[in-house]
């Protein structure tokens, strides 16, 4: 068994792609696991430091230092944070390790760090969006933010072993603005098994994260527009309280749409079974929503629901191939509303059916296999 670490910005429990790559290797790899705040997890040696300061935990000193530092382009101190410094401490007191999992790009700079120490370990990044334009709609973010994920890029993603990455569209632009080639790793949860449901009404779920940068006030717009046999369930998260809150008010307001209460990354599935039609609603506003392939779309067809979805050139041929979908003519949000309010039962049933089908191939069994197969090619095996 190799051992193979796996370094997360964040709880990497909390987020599907690491906590799924955690259960996909820790059978068949010593595991280190390093993240945010990371607990104990059995099987494994788990490391934890600090999370970096949130904009409403700085100081107004910080917050300068940190604009003087982006418009000035002194990127040194943003990488190598305090607490990152931290993470750099328990990484090289932590030898023999043959790969190292990068889960966030701002962290390579820190694996190469202990390439330096250690020249045989590998490193393979999980390139999730095109981070130069993660915000690309705020000029603001494009002169400071996008211009250091610009630097990440240029100055570091040539050294890693392997990349991966979750759609087609974000592969080609990898190799486009880095001649780097990555290999394709959908975001597939592990199976449940489940069978099809149907209830009196038919209940539509949104779940994950809303913004504004995503439109997802068309949301509110779709579920006062519903014909009186359906219903909107909502489940969302989002890094922007005040957004969230505004959304949730108005939602509320709204007859036709509940609001539900978070639920656990290891729950969605099994809670969203109990209804009929999950919805994507995202709009090729950017590149990186452009080429989005959601982690709700594999748990919508894990839970066994029809998926109602814009037509997104990464989910389409997916829900065409499979027929457990449809998506709306175009990317208005009264095509959605008219597509919606045509539904039938009987549709709707096939739908769900053909979702059954195809939860069989799109879960965590077959990226395992994938998975494994890139590692042991990585590591010589």
């Amino acid at each position: 068994m190799k051992n193979v670490a796996i370094l997360c910005d964040s709880n990497p429990l909390t987020r599907p792609r690491p906590h799924r790559l955690i259960q996909m290797l820790k059978n068949h790899h010593s595991l280190f696991v390093f993240g945010v705040n990371c607990p104990d997890i059995k099987g494994m040696q788990s490391f934890a430091f600090p999370p970096l300061k949130s904009a409403k935990d700085r100081t107004p000193k910080e917050q300068e230092e940190l604009e003087s530092a982006l418009k000035n382009q002194e990127f040194h101190p943003l990488i190598f944070t305090p607490n990152r410094l931290i993470l750099q401490h328990q990484l090289l007191s932590t030898p023999h390790l043959d790969l190292l999992i990068i889960e966030d790009l701002v962290l390579l700079p820190i694996a190469l760090s202990y390439k330096e120490s250690y020249p045989d370990v590998k490193l393979m990044i999980d390139l999730r969006e095109f981070y130069p334009l993660e915000y690309e709609n705020d000029p603001s973010w494009l002169e400071s933010f996008g211009r250091f994920f610009s630097y990440l890029c240029d100055s570091y993603l040539h050294q890693v072993d392997m990349a991966l990455t979750v759609s087609e569209g974000l592969k080609q632009r990898y190799r486009e603005s880095y001649d780097l080639e990555c290999e394709l790793f959908l975001s597939l949860p592990p199976f449940f098994d489940l069978k099809p449901t149907q209830n009196p009404r038919i209940e539509l779920v949104y779940h994950g994260f809303i913004s504004a940068d995503r439109e997802s006030e068309n949301l509110l717009e779709i579920g006062s527009s519903l014909a009186s046999h359906l219903h909107l369930n909502i489940i969302a998260l989002s890094n922007h309280p005040r957004f969230l809150e505004s959304f949730v008010s108005k939602a509320q307001q709204i007859p036709s749409i509940s609001i539900l209460p978070p639920v656990s990354l290891e729950e969605i599935i099994p809670f969203t079974h109990r209804f009929d039609l999950g919805l994507i609603t995202l709009k090729p506003n950017g590149f990186n929503n452009t080429h989005a392939l959601p982690n709700k779309f594999f748990e919508y067809i894990q839970a066994r629901l029809g998926v109602i979805a814009t037509p997104l050139p990464s989910l389409k041929p997916i829900i065409e191939s499979h027929h457990l979908g449809i998506c709306s003519k175009d990317f208005e949000t009264q095509s959605l509303i008219s597509l919606l309010n045509s539904l039938d039962v009987q549709t709707i049933k096939t739908l769900k059916n053909h979702a059954h089908k195809a939860s069989h191939s799109l879960n965590l069994s077959s990226n395992q296999a994938k998975i494994l197969s890139l590692i042991s090619s990585l590591l010589g095996e």
